[in-house]
């Protein structure tokens, strides 16, 4: 059998609907454990009116956040998968559909011209980031309808190899952080690339935003330990929640390294905001789809219960 691009656009129209709506129970779950730490009555605060409104967002199955972003797509296809069809034309059509149904607020523009296409669809969107893995016969899919709060805050940075990267590592993400303040919406999940090409790095440290479950230590041992000292010395900044001062700026970070060049190593810092939206399935051969963020549970009022 083949996966039809029909059944791809069904799966991304379902997995775009879960993600603007309900939170990862991962995610939600940090947030909560986060929430109990604080002290501020101000961060107390934020964080009640980020619960309320993730449960008013499930009860009444609306958007969890005002900015649905642009939509982007991690496609992972297993090389023993067959595929039939256009799944770009399937993915256009799966988001202007979402975008009615949903709704979604009608984010997409032509840059030159600033006209509004009325659908989340122009030019290379919704984007697919396409990967390929051995051994496997489904196709792997995230829909992560990302707000621009977060995105307009990444940035990247070079840095000489003969300088001690570690620290490297630290300083740019600590200063990315102070440029940002409350910008991405905080409480934040930060992805750090280190290492690779310009492009590849950017995409690693997007990918590194999602990584399951939310929190998980990096595999690289110098990568974890990394990771834990950049969470404490973000959260010891004392930013806080949207940035109006308390324990937690960041509910997690998350680091992905790649081969570096001798001379020259990129850094790059991507920020979530705490709407951390995305939904994940897998489609096999056989027409089965199994969803992983959002199955069909006990997962109501966007896991904040």
């Amino acid at each position: 059998m083949a996966i039809s691009a029909s059944l791809f656009q069904e799966v991304v129209l379902e997995l775009l609907t879960s993600a603007a709506i309900d939170l990862p129970c991962d995610v939600a779950k940090k947030l909560k454990e986060k929430a109990a730490l604080e002290e501020s009555p101000l961060a107390i605060k934020q964080f009640e009116s980020i619960i309320e409104n993730c449960s008013i967002a499930s009860e009444k199955r609306v958007g969890v956040c005002q900015d649905n972003g642009l939509i982007l797509l991690f496609t992972d296809v297993g090389q023993a998968c067959r595929l039939e069809g256009d799944f770009q034309e399937a993915a256009n059509l799966a988001v202007i559909a979402g975008t009615k149904s949903i709704p979604l607020r009608e984010n997409v523009i032509h840059p030159l011209t600033k006209k509004n296409t009325g659908t989340n669809v122009g030019p290379h969107l919704p984007y697919i980031h396409w990967s390929m893995t051995p051994d496997r016969d489904f196709i792997e899919v995230t829909v992560a309808p990302k707000g621009y709060g977060a995105e307009m805050r990444a940035s990247q940075s070079w840095v000489l190899s003969s300088e001690d990267i570690n620290e490297c590592v630290r300083r740019v993400a600590l200063d990315a952080v102070a440029d940002a303040m409350g910008e991405p919406c905080p409480p934040v999940i930060m992805g750090v690339a280190v290492g690779g090409h310009f492009e590849s790095n950017m995409v690693l440290a997007k990918k590194a935003l999602f990584r399951e479950p939310l929190g998980t230590p990096s595999n690289d041992p110098y990568a974890a330990k990394l990771e834990q000292e950049i969470l404490e010395a973000v959260n010891n900044l004392k930013l806080g929640p949207m940035g109006f001062g308390g324990n937690t700026y960041a509910l997690a970070v998350h680091i992905e390294i790649s081969g570096a060049h001798t001379a020259e190593i990129p850094i790059t810092v991507a920020f979530q905001c705490w709407a951390h939206r995305y939904s994940k399935a897998r489609i096999y051969n056989d027409g089965r789809v199994e969803y992983l963020t959002h199955p069909k549970c006990n997962c109501s009022n966007g896991g904040l219960s």
